[in-house]
């Protein structure tokens, strides 16, 4: 991290541990909070969606899981009450809360926790490659089971924190995926949160509001522990509008428009930072990489890009001061998991290296190099610079800017695209960068990984599964190369001073959040 962003982070977060307490005092708080964000989802389909998005404004939320994660990377009990497991965590059975709503006033029970986890299991190839045929059932009314023949020490961290949520749904909820787009409806995107998903103006905002018979778990005079922990839901009404622009967001925020801005970009920090009336704070939050198209491209081309790249002069116009040039696929704040392995390999800015990599490639010069972003943000910057440093190994390209969903869209298919730009948030796990999956985006198909990862995934002990790991790494930057990976970028956020309350962890969660008027 550069020394600035160390120093300006930490005021931030000081910064903003004073606006908690700001108004504790005050009497009267807004019925409503009004978000800008920066783009909206595909579906909202946590199962299935995997965008941020939709993680941090649904998770914990609108649909709970039966754990979560707190904010030390443990694991609490959500929807379970508790949950018991054996030696070789083989088996898992978790009983449940009793007397739990959904939002449609059904009843929490097995059955719906069975159909929500086993959709789950079969829509996300990781863990179930972890569990093989193994699926949840029911063992009564309020308990559920999980048997497997392996042992998966990493299946709770799974289970709290993957980007592909562990939500539970209602059964019904499960019956009503739509057979040609495989997700939920938004009808039925119900959960037992303390707030309901309750419209979908496409393009516009998304509102949320208080579930009046939400049943909370925890101590109420006590603070958040990361996504653990009683929800008040002060507030009735959460409104998130969508703002693809940057200034657009920091603009309204101080026209009143906004109480609460994501991603300020660098160039609006100081701007931010300057008003007392405003709070801003800014934390490493995922990992910043080009994901290649496996089935279309070359390792030796992967090798060539990665050691011609430079990661300031890629990572500088997008982000400004607010990114890290560090080679570990985990963020620095998940100690059990850091490997530098591999790490030499990092962005090389080597061009002569890289022609002779790419000399030994079967990628057709003759024809440009197909790039795939969305056209917002800073991404169309920062493909510019790879075109121009592609351009002096010989490698045309061809640029493929489209708004969020459509590129989410457009990167299942093998035949549009060679690379695509993306950022990954952070994850309790390895095993949940969904860039190392078979069939997610990219196609990491390869024998190799795919062992490696099943050694990870099936490791009977934590330190065994962290060996694993860092054979992995090293493989992925040494040889296989299924991302350019460019550092970890920070994710600055900003709010009036009138907003307190807000829960800072991988996000800001809005639970116990008040605006005073």
């Amino acid at each position: 991290m550069k020394r600035w962003t160390k120093l300006v982070s930490l005021l931030l977060v000081l910064c903003m541990c004073m606006a908690l307490t700001s108004f504790a005092g005050a009497e009267e708080y807004a019925d409503v909070i009004r978000i800008a964000d920066d783009s909206q989802a595909t579906s909202y389909d946590l199962h299935k969606d995997t965008s941020v998005n939709a993680r941090n404004m649904l998770r914990g939320t609108v649909m709970e899981q039966l754990v979560t994660l707190k904010a030390d990377g443990s694991i609490g009990m959500e929807l379970a009450e508790s949950v018991d497991i054996n030696d070789t965590s083989s088996e898992f059975v978790f009983h449940l809360r009793h007397g739990v709503p959904f939002h449609n006033g059904k009843e929490l029970t097995s059955e719906d926790v069975v159909a929500s986890l086993n959709r789950w299991i079969e829509s996300f190839s990781t863990v179930r490659s972890m569990v093989g045929d193994a699926r949840f059932v029911a063992d009564d009314t309020y308990t559920v089971s999980l048997k497997l023949n392996n042992s998966a020490i990493m299946l709770m961290d799974m289970l709290a924190g993957a980007s592909q949520c562990a939500v539970v749904y209602p059964s019904e909820s499960i019956a009503q995926e739509n057979a040609d787009t495989g997700f939920l409806p938004p009808e039925a995107l119900i959960g037992t949160g303390p707030y309901v998903f309750s419209e979908w103006a496409v393009d516009q905002y998304v509102r949320l509001e208080k579930f009046e018979d939400y049943a909370p778990y925890g101590d109420p005079d006590q603070e958040l522990d990361g996504l653990w922990g009683y929800k008040h839901a002060y507030t009735k009404t959460l409104m998130y509008y969508i703002a693809k622009d940057a200034d657009t967001r920091v603009n309204g925020l101080f026209a009143g428009d906004y109480d609460f801005a994501v991603k300020v970009t660098d160039a609006n920090l100081a701007r931010v930072e300057a008003d007392s009336d405003y709070t801003l704070y800014s934390q490493q939050t995922g990992m910043i990489s080009l994901v290649w198209n496996k089935r279309s491209t070359d390792k030796y081309l992967r090798q060539a890009v990665q050691a011609l790249a430079n990661a300031d002069d890629l990572n500088i116009v997008n982000y400004g001061e607010l990114y890290d040039n560090d080679p570990c696929f985990m963020e620095d704040g998940q100690p059990g998991w850091y490997t530098t392995a591999g790490g030499q390999y990092f962005c090389q800015n080597d061009p002569e290296k890289a022609r002779e990599l790419l000399a030994q490639s079967s990628f057709d010069t003759t024809k440009p190099l197909r790039i795939l972003y969305v056209n917002s943000g800073g991404a169309p910057a920062m493909v510019e610079i790879l075109k121009q440093e592609l351009e002096t190994i010989g490698i045309s390209s061809e640029l493929i800017g489209q708004d969020r969903s459509t590129m989410t869209k457009t990167r299942t298919d093998d035949t549009a695209y060679d690379v695509f730009f993306t950022t990954f948030s952070s994850v309790p796990v390895p095993s949940l960068r969904s860039f190392l999956s078979a069939d997610w985006a990219g196609w990491s198909e390869d024998e190799t990984l795919q062992s490696m990862m099943l050694e990870m995934t099936t490791a009977a002990t934590r330190e065994e599964a962290f060996a694993a790991w860092e054979k992995i790494q090293a493989y992925c930057y040494e040889d296989y190369c299924p991302v350019l990976m460019l550092g970890h970028f920070h994710q600055a956020a900003a709010c009036t001073n009138r907003l307190s309350g807000y829960n800072v962890f991988l996000t800001t969660n809005f639970w116990n959040a008040k605006l005073a008027k």
